[in-house]
């Protein structure tokens, strides 16, 4: 075994067993949080594809994935497909081509493959059938719907007038989420313009939990949901009109006294009655003088005499007219017609009434006042609230007065007061960080993979090498002679009879003593003559002379030597 590990093993089987729970529990720590570190900056981001499919197209969508061995995920019970964030169009604009997702119902792609001879009952089969997908697939694009059906009924043509009958629609949806009513008008509204003769009345709108949405509304209904709708937007007129006349008045005074010293409020009274007007004005004497438009003069002669009257007879017998007398046989007639028609001036005007007419204005404004530290009889510093003065305060009204277009006619009023005003911290607001999201979406992943080798390196690896590079430097000083032995040897070399000797005779030598003298002999050696011993005798009497002397430093020894002969085998 390596002494370096052998070393490491060593040490921790020497900790007491609390340190070695510590350590232990701190190593799993440690690599628990690099892998979790490691798999978070490293994995694959999913993004939804495809939400709220149905089984079919879910199938198609699923299929199609698999032939491009593209990964992806189901969630949602199987009607939402996740594909990695970086291919999520691409994965769209393939399926788009190939006519994937269908929406669950046919549409005017049916007519893409017509079969010759269809007859016409089964060409308007198809196109109701078309109608009918092309607006549920329309209907399902709000976020609230997850699926929608819709049912038309087209009416027979009839010759008769008095026969027709108009078109009705049925819709059916599947709901995430609850649809505010003017997403559900826009619906019916939606439907009603896309079939011929189809108005909303005639459409209704009901959800799978069986409630209706949408329904036709009758004269009376129409006109109170009108009504309301009328009054609804009256009262937003007048509050944004308060609202934008508050909110000039009081950036102009706090501008003057200071942000949140000053409070504004604006109370409106508006007519909203309707009342228009048409007037035609006929002035003859508007141009000072009289114009000829036309003129018309006839002149007639009427001359008779006896021999026009006709011959009596049974039928038309000849009266005489006692009023002529005597000239019943002659009379002469004049007459003369002149007619003048003149041209006379017209006004017309149409007066309409805006929508509101303010009636009345009232502005309340309430300004904080001025502010003195003093200091009290108990040496404090006090913090005294000064009132602003009548001419300032006049001065503040008239400023109101200005911005609010007062109008005495009108009965407007205006109320300036100074109070002084709660204490109000300051709000503290983080300064909006720019740009923060996209550099952490672009760079996220190669700055935690930074951090992660650099934190592996200086807690776990350096600390590693530093480790094993003390445990051989002691194993390679525990391998060298120690300061005794090389005394030893400095002394032989001072006595040349006994480095005379090589090892086979000093081996003899000592042989031929008994146990007991060649401990004795060995003690009375001094330093030089051991480490001469020593160096000339064999592995295994080195090992068994330094196991009986030191069984530690032997066995250090002996791996070092086992780590040696390991390594000139590998080599």
């Amino acid at each position: 075994m390596n002494p370096v590990l052998e070393k490491i093993i060593q040490t921790f089987k020497d900790m007491p067993l609390s340190r070695r729970i510590v350590l232990g529990g701190l190593t799993m720590v440690i690599v628990a949080g690099f892998v979790t570190l490691f798999i978070w900056t490293n994995q694959t981001q999913f993004k939804a594809a495809y939400t709220g499919l149905t089984k079919d197209d879910a199938a198609n969508v699923v299929a199609n994935l698999k032939e491009t061995n593209t990964p992806y995920r189901l969630t949602g019970d199987g009607t939402t497909i996740m594909v990695p964030e970086e291919i999520v169009y691409d994965v769209r604009l393939t399926m788009a081509k190939q006519g994937i997702p269908k929406g669950g119902g046919v549409g005017y792609e049916i007519f893409d493959k017509t079969k010759f001879g269809t007859t016409e009952f089964v060409q308007k089969i198809n196109k109701k059938r078309a109608i009918q997908g092309e607006l549920a697939r329309t209907i399902s694009a709000f976020d609230e719907v997850k699926t929608a059906r819709v049912m038309i009924v087209m009416p027979k043509d009839s010759v008769f007038v008095e026969e027709v009958k108009k078109p009705s629609a049925s819709i059916l949806l599947e709901l995430n989420a609850d649809l505010e009513q003017e997403n559900v008008t826009a619906i019916a509204h939606l439907v009603a313009s896309s079939i011929q003769d189809l108005t909303p009345k005639l459409v209704t709108i009901v959800d799978t939990a069986g409630r209706i949405l949408f329904e036709g509304k009758s004269e009376e209904e129409q006109a109170k949901i009108t009504a309301q709708n009328l009054a609804d937007a009256q009262y937003q007129y007048k509050i944004r009109f308060e609202e934008n006349l508050t909110r000039r008045i009081q950036t102009m005074l706090e501008r003057i006294v200071g942000k949140d010293k000053a409070i504004v409020r604006v109370t409106s009274e508006m007519d909203f009655s309707k009342n228009d007007m048409n007037e035609e004005i006929y002035d003859p004497f508007e141009r000072g003088g009289e114009f000829v438009r036309s003129r018309k003069n006839r002149a007639e002669k009427i001359k008779s005499t006896l021999d026009d009257i006709p011959n009596p007879s049974s039928v038309n017998p000849i009266v005489e007219d006692e009023t002529l007398g005597g000239q019943a046989g002659n009379e002469l007639t004049d007459k003369s017609d002149d007619t003048f028609n003149y041209e006379i001036s017209k006004r017309v005007r149409a007066t309409q009434k805006p929508m509101a007419v303010l009636n009345r204005l009232s502005v309340a404004a309430v300004v904080d006042g001025n502010y003195e530290y003093k200091i009290d009889e108990s040496g404090n510093r006090k913090r005294v609230y000064v009132p602003r003065s009548t001419e300032e305060m006049k001065r503040f009204q008239n400023i109101v007065i200005k911005a609010m277009g007062y109008n005495e006619e009108r009965s407007d009023q205006v109320s300036m007061e100074s109070f002084p005003f709660a204490s109000i911290a300051d709000l503290q607001t983080q300064p909006e960080t720019v740009g923060w999201q996209k550099l952490q979406k672009d760079y996220g992943k190669l700055a935690g993979n930074a951090l992660l080798v650099l934190i592996l390196f200086l807690f776990v690896i350096r600390p590693i090498i530093k480790t094993v590079k003390d445990i051989k430097t002691t194993v390679e000083q525990e391998a060298l002679p120690s300061p005794e032995e090389i005394a030893l040897i400095e002394e032989d070399e001072a006595e040349p009879q006994f480095l005379e000797m090589d090892g086979k005779q000093q081996k003899e030598y000592l042989e031929m003593m008994t146990e007991d003298e060649k401990d004795s002999f060995m003690k009375d050696l001094n330093a030089s003559e051991r480490a001469s011993f020593l160096e000339k005798m064999s592995v295994n009497e080195k090992a068994k002379y330094y196991a009986d002397k030191d069984f530690d430093k032997t066995l250090n020894i002996l791996r070092g030597w086992i780590s040696e002969t390991e390594e000139e085998q590998n080599g």
